[in-house]
This record gives structure tokens, C-alpha cells and sequence, in this order.
């Protein structure tokens, strides 16, 4: 029988909290510790009350091999700037650019060039948005997208060796408008993609004719041509005969 996080013996702030990011049932914390938790809030909650609360019950537990923010020696101004941030672990300081990290309250340079000799001890780094920026220059890629590589660990363009154009599409969200775009600016800049089990249309096509075909039908791959009659796939390939020779070969 399915327990709902609003019978727990929790206090009506942290029931709030938890159905504020869609968590009503025990069972949606399976899986989850303390740092996968705090990643679900945005900033002003008390993650650690949070914790805390659900660790007494039996619910939720610590991450293994993890460095606390409690644990170690560091001034209560950082300390408290941190945990204000949800930063429970410093692991965490490695998925948050250096941008927003000088962002956050009262953590002014001098707690900074103390959090920097802390992450330099513990071998954690604090990587900056404008090394991708610098990396990616001659892509002219926006601010968005390089956020979006921050946060899947692509920092230059010997990153993306052994990606496959799926790859590409899981690191851009799933959108495929700005996958495409993104493939098609890293190949005219000499990134070479690894094939995997089929083909987005944009690998096979010139751009034009890619977006024509997602415009007109939102086909993305040559395996979704199955789902198509005879007399639809020949004014779909009527387009392009590379087009035609793909999927013959699906």
C-alpha cells in the first residue's frame, strides 16, 4: 500500500516543500540521498531541515564518500553562503559555474579565494563558463548553450570525441532545432561524430533540406520513414536523393 509523504510525522513546512518540487509519495524518494535531493531546490529552501527530517524517519540517507560542508574547517560566512545555495557537498561546486557561484549572497572575494584553497585541498574544481566560451569561440555559440555543456561535462572540443549525434541530442536537451544547428556548426569546425544504430536526417542532409523535412512532417531519423506509405516516402525522397539511398538502407 503506497505511504504519502502528507501521513509522514513530518512539520507542514517540509510537506510544502516536498509537494513544491512533485514529491507526494514515499516511493518518490527511492533512490534519492541528501545531494540528489538538495539539486531538486532552488535557493531559499532549508534542504538540510529537509534532510534531516526525512533521515529521522528512515527515509532519506547520506551519500557515500561525499566531503560535507559541515565536516570540514571553513569560515560560518561561506558556510552559511553555501548551504543557503543548497550546497551540502562540495562535489556539488563542480556542477555550478564559477559565474554563479561569485553570485551568491554575502560571498564576497574573500570567502571566494577561501573556497578555492578548500576545493584545491580536496581536488574539486570550479570551472568557468568563459573557458567554454573561449573553447567554443570560433562557433559563436550562445550564452544558453554553453551553460548547456557546462552542465554535461563539455568543455572543449575534444569533448565531444567518441559522441555520437544522439549524444549531441541528449546534451541539447532533446531539442532537435538546436541540435541540429549545434552538429552542424561543430562539423564545419572539425568535430567528427561516431555513428551509432541510425541516423538523424541533419547527418545525411544538407541543413536546408533537414529543416524542410522536420518542418513539413517533424521526421528527425531515417528509422522513422517505416511509419510512412509508398506514396508518402516518394514525395519525402522526391526532395533529395541522398535521402532515397537512407532509406534503403534502414
Amino acid at each position: 500500500m503506497e505511504t504519502y509523504i502528507k501521513d509522514l510525522n513530518l512539520s507542514s513546512e517540509i510537506k510544502l516543500a516536498l509537494r513544491n518540487i512533485h514529491i507526494t509519495k514515499v516511493s518518490d524518494l527511492d533512490g534519492l540521498n541528501y545531494l540528489t535531493l538538495a539539486e531538486k531546490f532552488s535557493k531559499g529552501y532549508n534542504v538540510t531541515a529537509i534532510a534531516n527530517e526525512l533521515n529521522a524517519l528512515g527515509f532519506l540517507y547520506p551519500p557515500e564518500n561525499e566531503i560535507s560542508v559541515y565536516d570540514i574547517s571553513m569560515s560560518k560566512r561561506l558556510q552559511n553562503a553555501l548551504i543557503q545555495n543548497n550546497i551540502l557537498y562540495l562535489s556539488q561546486l563542480s556542477k555550478r559555474p564559477r559565474e554563479k557561484i561569485l553570485k551568491f549572497r554575502n560571498l564576497g572575494e574573500g570567502s571566494m579565494s577561501e573556497l578555492d584553497s578548500i576545493c584545491q585541498k580536496y581536488d574539486i574544481q570550479i570551472r568557468s563558463l568563459a573557458s567554454i566560451k573561449e573553447a567554443f569561440d570560433c562557433c559563436h555559440f550562445p550564452v544558453a548553450l554553453h551553460t548547456i555543456f557546462f552542465q554535461n561535462n563539455i568543455f572543449c572540443m575534444d569533448d565531444f570525441k567518441h559522441k555520437t549525434a544522439h549524444d549531441l541530442y541528449v546534451i541539447c536537451q532533446r531539442d532537435y532545432a538546436l541540435t541540429m544547428k549545434t552538429y552542424y556548426t561543430l562539423k564545419k569546425n572539425g568535430v567528427m561524430f561516431k555513428d551509432w544504430e541510425d541516423k538523424y536526417l541533419f547527418e545525411i542532409l544538407p541543413k536546408k533540406k533537414t529543416s524542410l523535412i522536420w518542418q513539413e512532417y517533424e521526421i528527425s531519423t531515417v528509422s522513422q520513414f517505416s511509419d510512412y506509405n509508398e506514396e508518402q516516402l516518394k514525395e519525402m525522397t522526391s526532395l533529395s536523393p541522398k535521402l532515397l539511398d537512407a532509406i534503403g538502407h534502414c
